[in-house]
């Protein structure tokens, strides 16, 4: 019995990911949670403020690579330096000093990045302080904590974080040479598929 080989179809895809963009939408996701939820938020919001720092680096390396031709070489450097030679480039400045918003807030986001990724054992020792006996049950039970600890109690940094990130961000995007995305959009991507017609001939045995 001779038959025909099913007509087969070769799938075509490619698909371009802004990778900072996936990173900010995580970084917001995973906030709105720690919001909603108060209950072991102060996990959901150290993941925000991490997501972010990387949402942070990873637009870096999206302009850099689009405005540097040798940018593996520069790549390496910490972001802070990254970040300061794109806003020469592109011209860009902040008002204030460094210890102002926004800016500010990116040195904090920094150290905290750097922290939680080469996290290491820390020993706290506050000072001895006084309090009325009847007290003192009450203030052996709150535990002292790291400064880490203190910017995740509540949503405050994280959501700072963010509205810092986010003006940074505009203002470097909107002095980007054209062609450029939309920010924060996540790619595009685009596929095809073409009929291959098998013309062979299968011979199959009863």
């Amino acid at each position: 019995m001779v038959t025909k080989k099913p007509d087969q179809v070769r799938i075509t895809q490619k698909k371009t990911v802004h990778m900072y963009a996936e990173l900010w939408h995580a970084s917001k996701c995973v906030l709105e949670r720690g919001i909603e939820n108060e209950k072991g938020s102060s996990w959901q919001f150290l993941s925000s403020i991490v997501l972010t720092a990387f949402a942070f680096e990873a637009y870096l390396n999206h302009v850099g690579k689009s405005l540097i031709a040798c940018w593996e070489s520069v790549e390496p450097l910490p972001p802070p330096k990254k970040f300061n030679l794109i806003c020469e480039l592109l011209k860009v400045d902040f008002p204030g000093e460094a210890g102002k918003r926004p800016v500010q807030t990116l040195t904090q986001l920094q150290d905290f990045r750097n922290l939680m990724a080469h996290g290491k054992t820390e020993q706290i020792e506050p000072q001895p302080f006084l309090c009325d006996a009847k007290h003192a049950d009450a203030r052996l039970g709150q535990r002292p904590l790291a400064n880490w600890e203190r910017l995740i109690r509540t949503k405050d940094f994280a959501e700072r974080a963010r509205v810092d990130v986010e003006e940074v961000l505009k203002t470097v995007h909107a002095a980007r040479p054209k062609p450029k995305e939309s920010l924060f959009s996540f790619g595009i991507g685009s596929g095809s598929a073409v009929v291959v017609e098998n013309d062979g001939r299968n011979t199959m045995r009863k």
